[in-house]
């Protein structure tokens, strides 16, 4: 068999692929074989050239998708602000631009599994929240932020707004939806970082009612 010429391009569809088919059957639910047969012109082996298992491609969307939702990437002009008001923008241009693409965080709640909520807290940590850190430590020279520890705020931050805030994975009425953003609002506050504002609140309601009609 001929070597493939474009190996990014066959590991780019079975993962597009992948990221389908869990959404539409859950992550439990598709096999290598369902993934081979949806992208359709390739083997098992040229699966396994690219991934090991069904675990291993979970981890690499989850891992590539926390790195496209990277904070501050791809947002012009935020030198001229404040700490805090660069928070508030990072926060929301990733939100708009969650529900604009259809990434994890807007997507069907079938792909929810013990594998994705391990994974994304574990890459979180690694991958997002080391810039929530600097921003954190900026704002402290800056005094729009009072923060004692800013690592462990950033990791807290990361892991609430990625997965307890997350609709596509806490399933919840938009009463009570309003009653959480109300929570961080007040316990952030506490601990140093005043940073959800009305704007802000609006841009989750959104996330929620956009989640909403994927259902």
């Amino acid at each position: 068999m001929a070597r493939n010429k474009y190996p990014e391009i066959t590991r780019r569809r079975i993962m597009e692929s992948a990221f389908k088919l869990f959404t539409l059957k859950g992550w439990n639910n598709v096999t290598i074989q369902d993934i081979v047969d949806d992208v359709g012109d390739i083997t098992r082996g040229a699966f396994y050239h690219h991934f090991k298992s069904i675990s291993d491609i979970i981890s690499t969307i989850t891992k590539e998708m926390l790195l496209e939702q990277v904070v501050f990437q791809d947002i012009p002009d935020l030198g001229s602000l404040n700490a805090l008001d660069r928070l508030r923008l990072g926060i929301s241009f990733s939100i708009l631009r969650s529900i604009k693409n259809g990434d994890l965080s807007t997507v069907s709640r079938k792909i929810n599994s013990a594998e994705f909520i391990y994974t994304r807290i574990i890459e979180g940590a690694r991958v997002v929240a080391p810039g929530i850190q600097k921003v954190i430590e900026e704002g402290n020279q800056d005094g729009s932020f009072q923060v004692a520890y800013p690592k462990q705020a950033a990791e807290v931050f990361t892991m609430l707004f990625d997965i307890w805030m997350n609709p596509g994975i806490f399933q919840v009425s938009r009463e009570e939806y309003v009653q959480k953003i109300e929570h961080i609002t007040f316990m952030f506050e506490a601990i140093g970082i005043p940073f959800v504002n009305e704007q802000l609140k609006g841009v989750f309601l959104e996330l929620f009612d956009h989640a909403q009609e994927l259902e």
